[in-house]
């Protein structure tokens, strides 16, 4: 069991489980994250959405290592669910039809993690 963030919530078996709420979400079910202030809205395969009181920030350093990429300062995607990455208008295109924008600053960098996960 790989604890990061004990009162917040904890990735177990490829699962992020919040102890408060006792809800579990599968890691592959993860399509994008999305930042709203000081929430987070989840997109789910299934075509669900699920709004955390927490910061990209947060999920960020939780997810790094599972496979997501913060492309934008509002954005972190699951590269699992990536389907084509649009350098011109520097956008990516997920399952579900969503899409994520690229920040100028961020770009050499997904390009890198991307290439690493391809």
């Amino acid at each position: 069991m790989n604890t990061l963030m004990p009162h917040f919530c904890e990735i177990v078996r490829d699962r992020i489980y919040f102890p408060r709420t006792k809800k579990t979400i599968p890691l592959h079910e993860i399509i994008m994250l999305q930042g709203e202030v000081n929430y987070s809205l989840v997109y789910l395969r299934n075509g669900r959405k699920i709004l955390i009181p927490r910061t990209l920030k947060i999920f960020e350093a939780i997810l790094q290592s599972y496979g997501f990429v913060r492309t934008h300062r509002g954005f972190i995607i699951n590269c699992e669910h990536l389907l084509r990455i649009d350098k011109i208008q520097d956008f990516v295109y997920l399952t579900n039809n969503l899409q994520a924008s690229i920040s100028r600053r961020r770009r050499t960098e997904v390009s890198r993690r991307l290439q690493l996960v391809a």
